[in-house]
């Protein structure tokens, strides 16, 4: 008989709780894979949610948190003070700045930090979360990057930059340095998501075209020659992998191979500006070496089966 094998019996049940989007994603892929996994969405302060939620986290073979708390008293020290079997906590972004600073308070939980398994979706999270006294690993979250052919670079050079909506997740970004920078390179196009230009302190620069909320990234990316973000805390970006996939050019606070680490006005101007005037001279091709960092990382499913490795670890027997 030949073809793809059958996908093999359930290997266990995973409730996933957090982060909607990534939740979600999860769920599909994870099933995909054999898992009998579900999502529940945060309850809020509804008691028959929290009811729900505790419910399915008792069946569960594994409770999958992406995002958390770690300070005495959360949900997730409840969770845990009834809770035997395997909980893993996913950190990302600033749930790790919380959890440094909680620390400092002395209002650690110490169920969350010994008990339940860490990992990090960052490098450097790894190290911060040492700084809370949490354990933890890195491992990548699955990202969707482009492993077909990339689309050629665009005539006119295209500076893709990222600003959210939200008032809270707004305070980790460096606006003041995005606002310069279409000043600086007035001959450059800029395209600014997902704030719309109401969101926005005005007036713009005329170089500088404010968007919001964008559905299919591929046609932006197509006008993109480097996508810049700058950001005094962050997780894994999945628009910096996703640009690297796409042999894009990537400035970004964090290191990440293939990108050009850069912070502040003076070093991202400066990073700007070299790729900036290689274009004009005809010298810029696309970024190998990012497409392939980003690939090796992200690319052939690879996250996904670790992940599922790694849970397929935590089951009894």
């Amino acid at each position: 008989m030949t073809g793809q094998p059958p996908i093999e019996t359930k290997r266990g049940s995973i409730l996933i709780l957090g982060l909607p989007y990534f939740g979600r994603l999860l769920v599909r892929d994870l099933a995909g894979l054999g898992w009998n996994a579900r999502y529940i969405d945060h309850p809020g302060r509804h008691v028959g949610g929290w009811a729900k939620v505790a419910s399915a986290a008792t069946r569960a073979d594994i409770v999958y948190l992406i995002g958390s708390r770690i300070d005495r008293g959360s949900p997730q020290d409840n969770l845990l003070r009834f809770r035997r079997k395997p909980v893993v906590i996913h950190w990302v972004g600033t749930d790790v700045q919380i959890a440094v600073e909680e620390h400092r308070h002395d209002n650690v939980a110490l169920r969350i930090a010994e008990r339940a398994t860490h990992w990090c979706d960052a490098p450097w999270l790894v190290e911060e979360l040492r700084s809370a006294g949490v354990s933890s690993e890195f491992v990548p979250l699955p990202i969707p990057v482009e492993e077909g052919p990339p689309p050629p670079l665009p005539a006119r050079f295209g500076v893709l930059l990222y600003y959210p909506v939200d008032r809270q997740a707004r305070a980790v970004f460096d606006f003041d340095t995005m606002l310069r920078l279409p000043e600086a390179f007035p001959d450059v196009h800029f395209t600014l998501i997902p704030s719309p230009p109401e969101t926005l302190p005005g007036p713009l620069p005329a170089n500088l075209e404010a968007r919001p909320w964008v559905d299919d990234m591929d046609p932006l990316y197509s006008e993109t020659t480097a996508l810049v973000r700058l950001t005094t805390h962050d997780g894994q970006s999945f628009m910096a992998a996703e640009a690297l996939s796409r042999g894009r050019y990537v400035i970004w606070t964090h290191p990440m191979p293939g990108a050009i680490q850069a912070t502040g006005f003076e070093q991202v101007s400066a990073a700007l500006r070299g790729l900036v005037e290689r274009h004009r001279s005809g010298n810029l091709p696309l970024n190998a070496e990012g497409r392939r960092a980003a690939l090796d990382r992200y690319g052939g499913g690879r996250p996904l089966a670790d992940i599922d490795e790694r849970f397929r670890a935590l089951l009894p027997g």
